[in-house]
């Protein structure tokens, strides 16, 4: 990253705070399962990635009105999940496949459908223990880690990332993941939930697509089943044989 963009990444939290002052960043009450604040948030992390804030809150409704509990919506096919969330919402396949096989990787390794352990282990752990789930996007990894388990990491999707790149905070090239690790590097920890809040807040903005004008950005496509240590982010899902299990 360059001085120029460090300069101008000072300057844009410095405007974010005068434009979205009020916002905050808090881990909603659980509405699924209140044992399981992390998975909720896990769930909900699922919804707002590549979408808006009000969007996925409309979509947690939902899926809180169709499932009785997590093992429930971990066993709704993958087209029956994108009809609860609406077949209209951003990503709304891709996001039901992904979720699916996230929530089936949790079961295998803990024989039931729960993150509460996570909070045992190391921050950094915890973090690897999430990105290495079947079809999570860093985004979701990183925002469970800032808000449930107090974990320094900076939640980047795509939507995120144009802002930063428009207003020349990111490297041209810049893909989530690295935008990500430049945050994670210039933002101090005991400032990063106001970061995070300030950057979902201009995201979620509408106005400010017409004030920057949005362009073409890379985006976060990390294909779900990929082994932990796989190259993530930046490539197309391989073609799949007919009748074979979909993996992204």
């Amino acid at each position: 990253m360059s001085a120029d963009a460090g300069k101008d990444l000072s300057h844009l939290f410095k405007h974010l705070r005068g434009a979205y002052a009020g916002a905050a960043c808090v881990a909603e009450k659980p509405c699924i399962d209140p044992a399981e604040p992390v998975l909720d948030q896990f769930v909900r992390s699922f919804l707002l990635w590549e979408s808006t804030s009000s969007k996925a809150a409309a979509a947690m409704k939902r899926v809180e009105q169709a499932v009785v509990d997590f093992n429930e919506l971990r066993v709704c096919m993958p087209g029956e999940l994108a009809r609860i969330i609406g077949e209209r919402y951003p990503r709304a396949e891709e996001r039901a496949r992904r979720l699916r096989a996230a929530l089936h990787a949790v079961y295998a390794r803990q024989h039931r459908v729960g993150l509460e352990h996570l909070g045992a282990m190391s921050k950094r752990e915890a973090r690897e223990y999430l990105e290495s789930l079947d079809g999570t996007p860093r985004f979701v990894a990183a925002r469970v880690t800032l808000l449930c388990l107090g974990g320094h990491a900076a939640p980047v999707d795509g939507r995120i990332l144009r802002r930063l790149a428009e207003r020349g905070a990111t490297e041209a090239d810049a893909t989530p993941e690295s935008a990500s690790a430049m945050l994670e590097r210039k933002v101090r920890a005991g400032e990063m939930l106001e970061a995070y809040a300030l950057l979902q807040a201009w995201a979620d903005d509408p106005a400010a697509d017409a004030a920057e004008g949005g362009r073409p950005h890379k985006d976060e496509t990390r294909p779900a089943g990929r082994a932990r240590g796989a190259a993530r982010g930046g490539h197309r899902p391989a073609r799949r044989k007919p009748g074979a299990t979909e993996r992204e």
